[in-house]
């Protein structure tokens, strides 16, 4: 039995219309321009509803051909529609799985690569005239790095070879006994100038200097672009910017 013509919904939706003269007043007036709304929102119901009808019966007269297909193709043999079926399900399957395997090996293999470099990477923690480390260079040193050196005398990082030197600025005590944190412009850039040349003037061109300041450094944007120098406002950064340095130091060395 066809069911669906019987859903009619002017059955379920049916305002009288008839003609209503009502007296020219504010409130009568409103109540005809109500009734008026009303009116046009159950047509377009009315005209949605019949659409979603015929819609539905597009659909069942598809699954119909379909059902028919099937039955003609396996010759109403159930079993072999079902073996298709689980055979295309399983191969669409095996299919998604494979690429998320895939794609967990290719970021393991990333992220193994990218231990394998900070472990053959060798980082110098210079900070001028120091008495003893700061808490920075504790962070370093658990982070996997092949070796973190803490170096306070000058000299020191001529004689020994690093791939990344970092300069201190931020718990640097100046000769004036200043920290150069509560230093300001210019004569931040008046102290921090003479330490960055010094170092690139003895760092091999292959190393990456790292100047960790929180405060801004104008003298740091006007280095040469052929030196490999990059700074960092705090801990979190300092950590990040060491390792992505590491990889940098890696495509120079490859």
């Amino acid at each position: 039995m066809d069911w669906l013509p019987l859903l009619d919904p002017t059955h379920l939706f049916h305002l009288a219309q008839t003609p209503i003269a009502p007296p020219k007043t504010p409130e009568v007036e409103l109540l005809r321009k109500q009734l008026d709304f009303i009116t046009q929102a159950n047509k377009d119901l009315n005209e949605s509803f019949k659409t979603f009808v015929d819609t539905m019966k597009f659909v069942l007269i598809i699954f119909g051909f379909l059902g028919g297909a099937i039955a003609f193709i396996f010759g109403k043999n159930l079993d072999d529609a079902k073996k298709v079926a689980r055979d295309a399900i399983r191969q669409e399957v095996e299919g998604h799985v494979t690429a998320l395997v895939q794609t967990e090996v290719n970021n393991l293999k990333r992220t193994l690569q990218r231990e394998r470099i900070i472990g053959d990477t060798i980082v110098h923690y210079y900070l001028p005239n120091a008495i003893q480390p700061p808490n920075e260079f504790k962070l370093l040193t658990v982070r996997g790095f092949r070796d973190v050196r803490f170096l306070r005398d000058r000299p020191q990082l001529h004689s020994e070879t690093a791939n990344i030197v970092i300069l201190d600025l931020e718990n640097w005590v100046t000769p004036n006994q200043q920290r150069f944190s509560s230093l300001v412009n210019p004569d931040r850039d008046t102290q921090a100038k003479p330490q960055i040349d010094a170092l690139l003037k003895i760092l091999p061109s292959s190393t990456v200097l790292v100047v960790y300041v929180r405060s801004t450094v104008s003298y740091l944007y006007t280095v040469s672009s052929s030196c490999y120098i990059t700074p960092a406002n705090n801990p979190v950064t300092l950590l990040g910017m060491v390792a992505d340095a590491a990889y940098v130091v890696a495509g120079i060395l490859t």
